[in-house]
C-alpha cells in the first residue's frame, strides 16, 4: 500500500492546479501592439508578396539602352556631324542620369 501524504503537503503543492487561460490573461493587460502577431486560431498567416524589384530594374536597364540606340540613328545618321555628336553625347548623358535615378528609387 502507498503511504498517505499530509494534509499540509497537498495543500502547498501547486502541481496539477488548473490556472485558467495563461494566453489570454496575458493578452488582456497588454496593449494591441504589445500581442504577439499569428498565434491565436483565427489569424491569418499570408504569404509574401513576390518581389519585383530585380525585374524592374532589369526593363530600366533595357528602356535605356533602346533610347540609346534610338538617340544614336537620330542623332549620327540623321542629324550627322559635329552637332549631332554633341546632341548624341548630351542625349547619354541624361539618358544615364534618368536611369541612374530610376534603378537608385525602386526599393
Amino acid at each position: 500500500m502507498m503511504p498517505q501524504r499530509e494534509a499540509s503537503e497537498q495543500v502547498d503543492s501547486t502541481y496539477g492546479r488548473y490556472e485558467g487561460d495563461q494566453t489570454f490573461e496575458r493578452r488582456a493587460h497588454e496593449t494591441f501592439y504589445e500581442q504577439p502577431l499569428g498565434r491565436g486560431p483565427a489569424d491569418k498567416v499570408y504569404p509574401a508578396l513576390p518581389d519585383n524589384k530585380n525585374l524592374l530594374r532589369l526593363l530600366t536597364f533595357v528602356v535605356a539602352i533602346a533610347a540609346l540606340i534610338a538617340f544614336s540613328f537620330i542623332c549620327l545618321i540623321i542629324a550627322g556631324g559635329t552637332g549631332g555628336w554633341i546632341s548624341f553625347c548630351a542625349a547619354c548623358l541624361a539618358t544615364f542620369i534618368i536611369a541612374v535615378v530610376v534603378i537608385d528609387k525602386i526599393k
